[in-house]
Parts: C-alpha cells; sequence; structure tokens
C-alpha cells in the first residue's frame, strides 16, 4: 500500500508507492555523446568566458567569473533593500540583488562522475570561500551554490561548472527549513539534525556513507527516486563557517555517493544543492547546512503540479539497497 511521508525538516508530505516500484535500470536514461567541441567552448581556458574570470579567486582546477545573465545583479553601492508596489499599487516587487557566479572546472571533458580528489577539493574550497565574499556585501541575505549535471538537469553548458547564487531575499525551501526545524527543537528541546542522523545510524537501511565528520543517506520522504541527503554530524548552520579539516572530509563523502550513483544509474542527469543557512544568522541550535542530491529521472505529472505533493516510485529503502549493491540493477 502506499505510504505517505512527511520530511522532518521541511515539513512537506511525499507519497511513497512501492507497488509501482521500478528497477534503476528502468530509470537509466540513454546516453547521449557529448557534441560540444573545445575550439567552441566558451567556458574552456581559449574561451570567451575566461578572461573574464575574477582575480585571486582561481586554482589548478578551478576558475570563477560571473555569469553572463545573472539572475541576482551584484551590486555593492546599492544597499536599498525595499520593496514597492507595482501596477497601481497590487503586487510587490523588489530588485533582484546579491550576486551570480560560475565556478569552471577547467578539464573540458570531464564529468561529475569523473572529478579527482583534488577537483573536488579544489571546488569545494572554491565555494565556501565565495559564499564568505557574498557574506560582505550589503544586499546579500543568503548564498545557494548548485551544480546541474547534463541538459536534464538543466545544465544549458555541457563544460561542466557550478553556480553560486547570492540573493536578498531568503529563498521559499530554506524559510520553510529553518521554520519546521525551529518548530521542532521548541517542542523537542532537541536539533531535528541530530535526532536525524541517529535515527537513520540506528535504522541502517538507508546509510549510503559515513565517516567521523558526515552521514549520507537517501531521503526518508523523497521527492525523486534515489534523492540522497549529506548532513554533517557537527554543528554549523552556514556552510561558510566550516572549517579546512572539516571541508576535507566532505570529498570522500560525495565521491563515494556520487560514485554509487554512477554505477547504478550509468551517469545520470542530477542536481546537487547546499543550503544554508541565512547570513543573518551567525549559529542557531536548530538549523545545519547540507547538501542535497536529486536525481532527475523521472518527471511531475499533474497531481504533483497541482497540490505540491510528490509521488515517488522508488522507496528510499529499496534505493540504498541497489546503491549499496544489494540488489541487482537488473532484477
Amino acid at each position: 500500500m502506499p505510504q505517505l511521508r512527511q520530511n522532518i525538516i521541511t515539513g512537506e508530505w511525499v507519497v511513497i508507492a512501492p507497488e509501482r516500484a521500478k528497477r534503476p535500470n528502468e530509470f537509466v536514461v540513454a546516453h547521449q555523446p557529448r557534441t560540444d567541441a573545445k575550439q567552441d567552448c566558451p567556458f574552456c581556458i581559449e574561451g570567451a568566458a575566461y578572461p573574464t574570470r575574477l582575480k585571486g579567486f582561481e586554482t589548478d582546477h578551478v576558475y570563477v567569473i560571473p555569469n553572463k545573465f545573472p539572475a541576482f545583479v551584484e551590486d555593492p553601492k546599492d544597499c536599498s533593500d525595499r520593496s514597492y508596489k507595482v501596477e497601481d499599487d497590487f503586487y510587490l516587487a523588489k530588485q533582484s540583488l546579491g550576486g551570480h557566479d560560475v565556478l569552471v572546472i577547467k578539464d573540458h571533458d570531464l564529468t561529475l562522475a569523473d572529478f579527482s580528489r583534488e577537483v573536488w577539493r579544489d571546488l569545494l574550497f572554491m565555494i565556501r570561500r565565495r559564499y564568505r565574499h557574498f557574506d560582505t556585501i550589503c544586499n546579500n541575505h543568503a548564498t545557494m551554490a548548485i551544480y546541474n549535471e547534463k541538459s536534464q538537469a538543466g545544465a544549458s553548458i555541457q563544460h561542466p561548472h557550478a553556480q553560486i547564487f547570492s540573493s536578498n531575499i531568503v529563498p521559499n525551501l530554506i524559510s520553510r527549513e529553518l521554520d519546521e526545524t525551529s518548530r521542532y527543537y521548541q517542542d523537542n528541546g532537541r536539533s531535528a539534525f541530530d535526532e536525524l542522523i541517529r535515527h537513520e545510524q540506528t535504522f541502517k537501511h538507508r546509510i549510503l556513507h559515513e565517516n567521523d565528520y558526515y552521514l549520507a543517506f537517501t531521503q526518508f520522504a523523497a521527492r525523486f527516486p534515489f534523492e540522497t541527503w549529506i548532513v554533517p554530524k557537527f554543528q554549523r548552520s552556514r556552510f561558510d563557517k566550516v572549517t579546512d579539516r572539516q571541508l576535507a572530509a566532505l570529498v570522500p563523502t560525495i565521491m563515494s555517493v556520487l560514485g554509487k550513483l554512477n554505477r547504478t544509474l550509468q551517469d545520470p542527469p542530477l542536481n546537487i544543492f547546499w543550503h544554508s543557512a541565512p547570513n543573518s544568522i551567525e549559529e542557531i541550535g536548530s538549523y545545519r547546512w547540507h547538501i542535497e542530491i536529486a536525481p532527475r529521472l523521472a518527471t511531475y505529472g499533474g497531481f504533483e503540479l497541482g497540490s505540491g505533493v510528490v509521488i515517488d516510485v522508488v522507496s528510499p529503502e529499496l534505493a540504498a539497497d541497489y546503491l549499496n549493491g544489494k540488489k541487482s540493477a537488473t532484477n
């Protein structure tokens, strides 16, 4: 029988429909050979974007550029946060300020599955550096890093790259996470993230990777087949506050998770989101930064779009078994 499950962090409900479960090979997206040529790629070092790179924000494997078509415009001179009425004072609007970076991996031919430890280390440390930069500007309320892998996940350019959005609003989902985890803390006197880690360690069936610093697991109330979260065992509300040692320990964690997804689902399209508290919060016991990985293997239908309630056709427990090699992908 289908089961409604609630996400302890967001409060959102999803439907897990185990009788409709599919094998992983049924989710494998047909491989599409890359068609982008290095000589025409704007992100290659010889391309059009490299001369616009931000000085001082480059490593052996990564460089940073401002997005050519930013969703949020970086303007350190405009510190106004005023909203204003439009259309006969009916709707509310404001300028879209903050910043929008692209973090480009220098090697054109890499995919996420190919990233070495050195590439991941450079990328993660550079993401933290840009988070810290945006924390210094007056029109930033929150920062979010993302990685889109393949066109099915929204990557408009095939050359490997991440993006960082700094915005003068707190994103809707982060607001819901903050509200729900604050309510949980007030009601129970404990962090929902601590309780989540403790429960997953006890239940065991959804864990994909664990070390001294991080726990990775398929999400109990998954919105996507094989949705995976990486949650730090240590308390930090904001990603920009992690130490070098804590950041270094994230490298084998994310490589292990993505390696399992790649082997099982054959290099799937996916999105990675870094969720972090807004910069108005220095530290709060009820919230913890974390990473969410969403393979893009299914599309939303009318019920999902109309109700906001997702139906996931692969149970997170079965997904973890497949990713951990406990079940064959074909039977």
